[in-house]
């Protein structure tokens, strides 16, 4: 996993744009409403309805009015691998706000996330995880404002992120109270 706010989303946003626009394949988009589960990334979440998932192997990813307006996504990397920005690497072990300043400078050294500005960085609880909750700004190349919330935690030799990411104006508020319930649905399927 790359941590990263939309740089990833973006990605798969513009790659699928193309493929459909040339007529090459079908977006994989699915509608969310109730549990999700994923055996191969050890997690269980409850989305909700009216969304759309995205249908991928890797993190999750579902947003209501499209990825550039509101995402969220539940990532997961194993502590042995680096981050895409930052030399810092996380550590089986690691304090929760040891954690939170790996993830902090790998987004301030993101080239494409500008202005970044950590709005909220504290101790938190996920389930029976300790954890860090950040609240973040900042704007991408072409001046689009997003604000997010990501919540994260080592489970042994791997480090989850579950995040919420907006357009900074209008949407980032209108749907905070569906990411939290999200999040409060979260749950490891075995324990580390």
């Amino acid at each position: 996993m790359q941590v990263t706010t939309t740089r990833g989303a973006l990605k798969v946003a513009l790659l699928a744009a193309c493929l459909v626009l040339a007529g090459c394949v079908t977006l994989p988009w699915y509608p969310t409403s109730g549990i999700y589960t994923s055996e191969a990334q050890n997690f269980a979440v409850e989305l909700p309805k009216g969304w759309m998932r995205l249908n991928s192997e890797e993190n999750l990813l579902i947003t209501r009015d499209g990825i550039l307006l509101q995402h969220v996504t539940v990532e997961r990397a194993r502590v042995d691998r680096p981050l895409k920005n930052t030399k810092k690497v996380l550590s089986r072990g690691m304090q929760p706000q040891a954690v939170a300043e790996v993830i902090i400078d790998n987004f301030m050294s993101s080239e494409r996330m500008l202005d970044l500005k950590v709005l909220e960085n504290r101790p938190i609880q996920i389930g029976p995880h300790r954890g860090f909750r950040l609240v973040y700004a900042h704007r991408d190349k072409e001046g689009l404002r997003f604000k997010s919330v990501l919540h994260g935690f080592l489970a042994g030799d791997v480090f989850y992120s579950i995040r919420y990411t907006a357009a900074e104006r209008y949407y980032f508020a209108k749907d905070l109270a569906t990411f939290e319930q999200v999040l409060a649905s979260f749950r490891l399927i075995h324990p580390a």
